[in-house]
C-alpha cells in the first residue's frame, strides 16, 4: 500500500510540472489526429506525505514580462481565426500587448521580427520556429483557453514585426487559417 501512495505521489508531481517552453517547439492541443494528454493523481500517506496535481493540453493564462514598466499598451483580440490589433504602428521601446481570447478555442500569442507572414517557414501547418533566421524570435504567450484575457510585454526595436498563433489542431493550422498579423514599430 505504501508503494502505491509513493507511486501516485510522484505521479502527481510529474503531472503538475511546468514545463519551460522557449517557442522552440511547435504545439499540438488536439483534436482528429492528434494526441494529448490529460490526467490527475492524488494521494496521501498517514503523518508526512501528501501529494496532488492534474495536467491539460492548455493551462491558464501565463502573463510573460512586467506590464507596469511598459510605454505602450496595444489590445489584442484573438479569434477563430483572426488576430486584431488596435494598432498597425507602435512607438519603439517596451510594448504591453493585452491580449483578449475571443474565439472558442484556446490561443497563443508568438512575435517574431523581421519575417513578413507571406516569408512564415510553415512546415505541415506550423512555423517551425526552429527555421526562422537567427534573432527572429521575440517571444509568445503560451496557449491560454477561450474567453479569458492574458498579458505579453515584449521589448521592441524598429522594425518589421509579424504575430501569430502556432497551434494545431488535428489538420486545421491557426496560422494557416489567417490567425497572423503584421505591424510596424517606429
Amino acid at each position: 500500500m505504501k508503494r502505491v501512495l509513493i507511486t501516485a505521489a510522484v505521479a502527481a508531481l510529474v503531472l503538475g510540472a511546468c514545463g519551460d517552453d522557449d517557442g522552440g517547439e511547435v504545439r499540438d492541443i488536439g483534436g482528429e489526429g492528434s494526441s494529448s494528454a490529460s490526467g490527475s493523481a492524488s494521494g496521501s500517506a498517514s503523518g508526512s506525505s501528501s501529494a496532488s496535481g492534474s495536467a491539460s493540453g492548455v493551462a491558464e493564462c501565463e502573463p510573460v514580462g512586467d506590464a507596469s514598466s511598459a510605454a505602450t499598451t496595444v489590445d489584442v483580440t484573438l479569434a477563430d481565426f483572426s488576430i486584431e490589433l488596435s494598432t498597425e504602428e507602435i512607438p519603439a521601446g517596451l510594448v504591453h500587448f493585452e491580449l483578449e481570447n475571443e474565439g472558442p478555442d484556446p490561443h497563443e500569442f508568438v512575435v517574431v521580427k523581421g519575417v513578413a507572414p507571406e516569408d512564415l517557414p510553415i512546415e505541415d501547418g506550423q512555423v517551425d520556429e526552429d527555421a526562422l533566421p537567427d534573432g527572429a524570435f521575440i517571444g509568445e504567450v503560451e496557449a491560454f483557453p477561450s474567453g479569458e484575457t492574458c498579458d505579453g510585454t515584449f521589448e521592441l526595436d524598429a522594425g518589421e514585426y509579424t504575430v501569430f498563433c502556432n497551434l494545431l489542431e488535428g489538420d486545421e493550422s491557426h496560422v494557416e487559417e489567417g490567425m497572423v498579423s503584421a505591424f510596424t514599430v517606429t
